[in-house]
């Protein structure tokens, strides 16, 4: 592996939260137009998650976070308005926009989550946090409807911190908030199912662990990349979360 023998002892997990722990698809699937088939609906809640990427991809680096909201909705319009999917533009109305927008503040956590990150917070003793593009007001919704208040120790929002993934400073701000900024970031770990949001962790220095998630990252298609970027620490689900941390842990001390 990768990281130095002198990396300090891992004390912190950052998360990513939409797609990583949250299985936001059934979630926007169940609020689009009833009169669509559910693969359109399933169709365009991918187009329209992967718009959010490309916006995201779009920004000048360092630039003030956008109201998640009003992304949403400006990205949800632009598809039925201009493309590519002006074909099922007929079925939406003002309000079942905004009914579609309202869904993203309501998901279940994927069925490894809760015991994957319980099993973190038992075997290695760290602190676990979100760390994600979105509102506060987004994160709070989106910690109770999921039912993961109880192993988050802290939500950091893009909003809160003044600045969006992948701005290095995102990074930098978050460690310093959890008292980590002088011990370096090697001593937290960023885990996500978004390789930009890897890549642009480890590049401040912190270690990061990829999980693959069938609704995201679809433009991602070399997995021995992702192997590569990750040093190996590459996982279906959260099962092995707790193994894969303390094989990352022994790896840095030496052994």
């Amino acid at each position: 592996m990768s990281q130095p023998a002198s990396a300090p002892p891992i004390r912190a997990v950052f998360l990513d939260f939409m797609g990583t722990c949250l299985d936001w698809h059934s979630s926007v699937v169940r609020a689009l137009p009833a009169s669509l088939t559910e693969e359109a609906r399933s169709d365009l809640a991918l187009v329209w998650r992967q718009a959010f990427f490309d916006d995201i991809r779009s920004r000048p680096p360092g630039e003030a976070p956008e109201d998640i909201d009003v992304v949403h909705e400006r990205l949800l319009r632009r598809l039925l308005e201009e493309g590519p999917r002006t074909d099922v533009a007929h079925a939406f109305s003002d309000a079942s926009i905004t009914e579609a927008v309202q869904a993203w503040h309501q998901m279940t956590a994927w069925q490894d989550v809760y015991a994957g990150l319980a099993a973190v917070r038992e075997q290695l003793g760290v602190e676990v946090f979100v760390l994600a593009n979105g509102t506060t007001r987004l994160q709070l919704d989106l910690v109770r409807s999921s039912g993961l208040a109880p192993v988050i120790d802290m939500l950091f929002s893009s909003q809160l911190l003044g600045v969006a993934k992948p701005t290095p400073e995102i990074y930098k701000r978050a460690l310093d908030l959890v008292g980590l900024g002088r011990d370096g970031p090697g001593g937290a770990v960023m885990v996500a199912a978004h390789a930009y949001d890897l890549r642009a962790a480890k590049a401040v220095g912190l270690r990061t662990v990829y999980i693959r998630r069938w609704t995201d990252d679809l433009d991602e298609t070399d997995d021995e990349l992702l192997v590569r970027e990750n040093d190996g620490y590459v996982l279906d689900d959260f099962a092995g979360l707790a193994e894969v941390l303390k094989k990352m842990q022994s790896a840095s001390d030496g052994h």
